[in-house]
């Protein structure tokens, strides 16, 4: 085990590029989204997946920073995945869109999946791009808080053992 001095700051890591997973049964929707917020949102990555399943997959395997599902899909729809994939990340938010508004679904949407926005279809590119923008720039804050605290817990831990802050 290699041993750090206890007066060394920890260096901040440079902030990678945010993923965007986009769920997706139509491989269009999955293309023009995926263009949609490449071209409004630079830097940015874009994750796809064709189902929950699959969708499930991609977030065990890489981090993701937002996630963009559509309702009505083959096998599992995205409430219940997003449900799974809250339970997976919950710090990661969630979208949900569908081109069936449902009353039903808006509230089991925000009751059970704790989805931030709800979107009905045909989407408006400018306020899907915006809404997905204000939640990135929210999830960049809230890490870059905790980023802060830990510094500063780290910094108390230290002093607390006897170092320099």
């Amino acid at each position: 085990m290699e041993d750090f001095p206890l007066n060394q700051p920890i260096a901040p890591q440079k902030a990678a590029a945010p993923t965007i997973l986009i769920v997706d049964d139509e491989p269009d929707i999955l293309e023009s989204l995926g263009d949609l917020f490449s071209a409004a949102l630079d830097p940015i990555q874009i994750a796809t997946a064709p189902s929950g399943d699959a969708a499930l997959r991609v977030l065990a395997e890489k981090p993701i920073d937002l996630i963009v599902s559509d309702y009505k899909m083959p096998g599992m729809n995205g409430l219940q995945f997003l449900e799974k994939a809250r339970a997976l990340a919950p710090q990661v938010p969630r979208v949900l869109m569908t081109a069936f508004p449902d009353l039903e679904i808006a509230i089991a949407a925000i009751n059970d999946a704790r989805i931030e926005t709800f979107f009905t279809k045909p989407l408006d590119p400018d306020k899907i791009v915006a809404v997905v923008k204000k939640a990135l720039e929210e999830r960049r804050a809230k890490g870059q808080r905790d980023q802060a605290m830990a510094r500063a817990l780290d910094a108390a831990r230290r002093k607390a053992a006897g170092g320099s802050p």
